[in-house]
């Protein structure tokens, strides 16, 4: 094979044909990783749908018990109300052990 004709590209054409070049590239690496990305899977196990289903629910819910906090209402208005220190405590302590194990 001969080669009968070389010109040389310069200043202008030599930079969009750099950009060409780029672009060409950027294709064929995004159309590379959308063909590994096809092949990608996830697994989840039981343990943590149950926690990812726990976790929603929280999320979902206000935290508030309507039922408990309108018994303590009538409690309170009602002067019936009288904690105790040491069931607070032990409840605080409950608490804790169950967060931190």
């Amino acid at each position: 094979m001969t080669i009968t004709n070389i010109t040389q590209v310069n200043g202008y054409d030599a930079h969009r044909l750099e950009q060409l070049e780029q672009k060409h590239q950027e294709a064929q690496k995004a159309a590379a990783g959308a063909q590994e990305g096809a092949n990608d899977r996830i697994s989840i196990s039981e343990e943590g749908r149950l926690k990812a289903g726990a976790l929603k629910a929280a999320q979902e819910g206000d935290g508030v018990r309507a039922d408990k906090v309108a018994d303590l209402k009538a409690k309170i208005e009602a002067g019936e109300y009288k904690p105790e220190g040491k069931d607070i405590a032990a409840s605080l302590v409950k608490q804790e052990l169950d967060v931190w194990g």
